[in-house]
Protein backbone atom coordinates (compact mmCIF):
# COMPACT_ATOMS: atom_id res chain seq x y z
CA UNK A 1 0.00 0.00 0.00
CA UNK A 2 1.50 3.70 -1.15
CA UNK A 3 0.77 6.21 1.32
CA UNK A 4 -0.87 8.88 -0.21
CA UNK A 5 2.07 11.55 0.78
CA UNK A 6 4.00 9.48 -1.51
CA UNK A 7 2.83 11.12 -4.47
CA UNK A 8 2.48 14.38 -3.27
CA UNK A 9 5.83 15.12 -1.61
CA UNK A 10 8.54 12.77 -3.04
CA UNK A 11 7.55 14.18 -6.61
CA UNK A 12 7.83 17.71 -5.76
CA UNK A 13 10.56 20.21 -7.32
CA UNK A 14 11.22 21.08 -3.95
CA UNK A 15 12.26 17.60 -2.69
CA UNK A 16 13.78 16.40 -5.95
CA UNK A 17 16.29 19.00 -5.36
CA UNK A 18 16.72 18.69 -1.87
CA UNK A 19 17.20 15.26 -2.48
CA UNK A 20 19.80 15.68 -5.39
CA UNK A 21 22.31 18.16 -2.77
CA UNK A 22 22.31 15.80 -0.33
CA UNK A 23 23.41 13.08 -1.90
CA UNK A 24 26.07 15.34 -3.67
CA UNK A 25 26.91 16.33 -0.10
CA UNK A 26 27.25 12.57 0.93
CA UNK A 27 29.68 11.74 -2.30
CA UNK A 28 26.84 9.39 -2.76
CA UNK A 29 28.14 6.92 -0.43
CA UNK A 30 25.76 4.90 2.07
CA UNK A 31 26.74 6.64 5.20
CA UNK A 32 26.02 3.91 7.95
CA UNK A 33 27.98 1.48 5.52
CA UNK A 34 31.05 4.40 5.62
CA UNK A 35 30.92 4.80 9.43
CA UNK A 36 31.47 0.43 9.61
CA UNK A 37 34.53 1.54 7.03
CA UNK A 38 32.77 0.08 3.69
CA UNK A 39 32.09 2.13 0.96
CA UNK A 40 28.90 1.40 -0.84
CA UNK A 41 27.24 3.04 -3.02
CA UNK A 42 23.75 4.79 -1.66
CA UNK A 43 20.71 4.09 -2.64
CA UNK A 44 18.18 6.41 -1.38
CA UNK A 45 17.53 9.40 1.21
CA UNK A 46 16.12 8.28 4.43
CA UNK A 47 14.05 10.61 6.37
CA UNK A 48 15.03 9.66 10.22
CA UNK A 49 11.72 11.45 11.71
CA UNK A 50 9.60 9.58 9.51
CA UNK A 51 7.02 11.54 7.51
CA UNK A 52 3.43 11.49 8.32
CA UNK A 53 0.23 13.29 6.78
CA UNK A 54 0.75 15.92 9.64
CA UNK A 55 4.83 16.70 8.95
CA UNK A 56 5.40 15.92 5.63
CA UNK A 57 4.80 19.89 4.58
CA UNK A 58 7.30 20.95 7.26
CA UNK A 59 10.42 22.04 5.62
CA UNK A 60 12.37 21.65 8.84
CA UNK A 61 11.38 17.75 8.72
CA UNK A 62 10.57 16.92 5.54
CA UNK A 63 13.87 19.05 3.63
CA UNK A 64 16.36 19.37 6.42
CA UNK A 65 19.61 17.92 6.07
CA UNK A 66 19.89 17.11 9.82
CA UNK A 67 17.01 15.14 8.89
CA UNK A 68 17.94 13.15 6.40
CA UNK A 69 20.86 9.89 5.67
CA UNK A 70 21.78 8.33 2.62
CA UNK A 71 21.39 4.91 2.63
CA UNK A 72 21.98 1.77 0.63
CA UNK A 73 19.26 -0.15 -0.22
CA UNK A 74 20.31 -2.90 2.73
CA UNK A 75 20.41 -0.35 5.18
CA UNK A 76 17.00 1.40 4.24
CA UNK A 77 15.42 -1.43 3.70
CA UNK A 78 16.73 -3.06 7.31
CA UNK A 79 14.86 0.21 8.89
CA UNK A 80 11.99 -0.36 7.07
CA UNK A 81 11.39 -3.69 5.96
CA UNK A 82 12.86 -6.11 8.47
CA UNK A 83 9.65 -8.30 8.84
CA UNK A 84 8.24 -7.45 5.60
CA UNK A 85 9.23 -9.93 2.47
CA UNK A 86 7.29 -7.76 0.09
CA UNK A 87 8.39 -4.31 -1.21
CA UNK A 88 9.13 -1.96 -4.17
CA UNK A 89 10.98 0.91 -4.07
CA UNK A 90 10.42 3.16 -6.75
CA UNK A 91 12.72 5.59 -8.52
CA UNK A 92 10.91 8.48 -7.35
CA UNK A 93 11.74 6.93 -3.51
CA UNK A 94 8.17 6.08 -2.87
CA UNK A 95 7.64 2.72 -1.14
CA UNK A 96 4.90 0.57 -2.39
CA UNK A 97 4.47 -2.65 -0.25
CA UNK A 98 2.69 -5.66 -1.82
Amino acid sequence: MQRAIDNRFYRSKAWRKCREAYIKKCGGLCERCLANGIYKAGYIVHHKIFLTEDNYQDPSVALNFENLEYLCESCHNSIHFANSRRYKIEPNGAVTIT
